[in-house]
């Protein structure tokens, strides 16, 4: 066998496969007709700039018409026990009067029966409560 080498002038094999003349050099002009030729589409810079300004003002927007909501449409006419309970202890100047104006029959009627002492029961405390002679002196 020979050894093969590629500087040799001897002939080569060939393929049987030629390419037609002018084939490579008429390839690009081919190719390039039968491609579309759409422009690319420029999107300006200031035009994604507006469209972030537009996202932050509807954030700001939003941020503060949520408080603004709430506080608006949230009126309760109800006043919170705990606040009426600390406002009264904290005002001892209020007389009977100014508390029936306050409050509503319901309420009152709930006093009442929440009050409804037996006559044993006030006994008991008269009985138990040696201050008691203090309180009439007073």
């Amino acid at each position: 066998m020979k050894p093969f080498t590629l500087n040799d002038n001897e002939a080569k094999i060939t393929t049987g496969f030629k390419p037609p003349e002018g084939y490579f050099e008429a390839l690009e002009s081919k190719l390039s007709a039968q491609l579309p030729t759409n422009d690319p589409k420029v999107i300006a810079f200031y035009q994604r700039k507006t469209t972030w300004l537009y996202a932050a003002a509807a954030v700001v927007i939003l941020f503060v018409s949520i408080p603004i909501y709430q506080n608006v449409y949230h009126s309760s006419t109800e006043v919170d026990a705990l606040v009426l309970e600390d406002y009264i202890a904290t005002h001892a100047d209020i007389s009977a009067e100014d508390l029936a104006t306050v409050l509503e029959k319901e309420d009152l009627e709930k006093i009442k029966l929440e009050l409804n002492l037996g006559e044993e029961a006030i006994e008991d405390v008269l009985l138990n409560n040696n201050d008691l002679e203090q309180y009439i002196l007073d």
